[in-house]
């Protein structure tokens, strides 16, 4: 196997992990580039941090597994160079992919609850009706 493809993958890891950890922290403001930048976080901005912490911590998480998954040579011998390069990209694309559509779904209930709970404390249905 061609030694650069772990490193590559590993590094794919650890950059993933890298920009999870502002998200978590709360540290990144509405913005246009970075963070999940969706309609439903725009609307609030309880929202967007909120929504960006937990989607951080899900990035975590893929990252972590991508770093498992490109130390896969040292587990399994005799992997082919297709396999495992097959492998990570899957897990990287399919885990992005995931991310973004739960990230979507998670702040959109986000926003519902945080609009009920507003009408709540207002005592007035939230369509003025």
């Amino acid at each position: 196997m061609v030694p650069v493809l772990p490193l590559l993958f590993a590094g794919i890891g650890l950059l993933l992990i890298g920009l999870s950890v502002p998200l978590i922290r709360r540290r990144v403001k509405p913005n246009a580039l970075y963070g999940l930048r969706v309609p439903a976080t725009f609307a609030d901005e309880w929202v967007w941090y909120e929504a960006n912490a937990r989607s951080g911590r899900d990035l975590l998480l893929l990252g972590t597994l991508q770093i498992v998954a490109a130390s896969l040579p040292l587990w399994i011998p005799g992997l082919s160079e297709a396999a495992y390069a097959l492998t990570n990209a899957g897990l990287v694309g399919i885990g992005a992919l995931l991310l973004c559509i739960v990230g979507w779904l998670r702040a959109n209930r986000l926003l519902r609850e945080q609009e009920a709970g507003r009408s709540l404390s207002t005592g007035r249905p939230r369509d003025g009706g």
